[in-house]
């Protein structure tokens, strides 16, 4: 359990699951007092300067950071992050020269299945005792997908909800279907990281990920790529 800067009791651990406001990463375990100071930390005295991303509108701590956790604009320089998709390069328009009619690129829907399995043996000693589930398949039918936990209060709904696990971050990871059939995932400064094949990735970068390649991520989530 963790208390956000409005004294509210969250089941999240970086935003508030009632009122949506920054934990800034303090549980409730964490609550103790200073050593050189006898008085108590109390997070609600914990200023938090909030601003939101001008590309993508999503809320931003400046205690977080200089980029926006979904998009990765950079608020130093106001330099655009892009989504997903802005660090592939556009694609040659041939009609402009072979006077050919322009064709609209789309989505290769239903190309790619993800299923989501829990493997209890990703637990870590912290863990919870992994629940009892069915394999969960999802088609993927848009081209930016998030993976993460759904927030009524934030207003989070993922294509790719993982909601059974409370180890993954409501905003975790983007997978981006790219028009050519291509898949990337990006982990969006999640809190405790995404493994890919057993390795974990930087965050904020973009991975290519194919078939039988496996994401894991969470407690105890395996998620495979067909």
């Amino acid at each position: 359990m963790y208390i956000c800067p409005k004294n509210h009791n969250s089941t999240e651990a970086d935003f508030c699951s009632e009122c949506g406001a920054k934990i800034m990463g303090l549980g409730i375990g964490e609550l103790v007092s200073n050593p050189t100071n006898p008085t108590p930390i109390s997070i609600a005295t914990i200023p938090v300067a909030s601003e939101y991303c001008p590309d993508c509108s999503t809320p931003h701590e400046a205690a977080t950071g200089g980029f926006c956790e979904i998009c990765g604009y950079n608020f130093l320089t106001s330099a655009k992050g892009g989504n997903p998709l802005s660090n592939f390069p556009a694609p040659i328009n041939l009609s402009a020269n072979l006077n050919l009619a322009p064709t609209t690129a789309t989505i290769p829907i239903g190309q790619w299945q993800l299923v989501i399995s829990i493997d209890p043996s990703l637990a870590t000693p912290d863990s919870p005792t992994a629940p009892t589930q069915a394999p969960i398949t999802i088609d993927l039918n848009q081209g930016t997908n998030l993976i993460g936990r759904t927030s009524q209060a934030r207003a989070i709904h993922p294509e790719i909800p993982l909601d059974f696990d409370d180890a993954v971050s409501s905003r975790h990871a983007i997978i981006t279907l790219h028009p050519d059939g291509s898949l990337v995932l990006r982990d969006i400064a999640s809190s405790n990281g995404t493994m890919v094949n057993g390795k974990e990735i930087a965050m904020m970068a973009d991975i290519s990920i194919s078939s039988n390649d496996e994401i894991t991520l969470g407690h105890w989530t395996r998620i495979k790529i067909k």
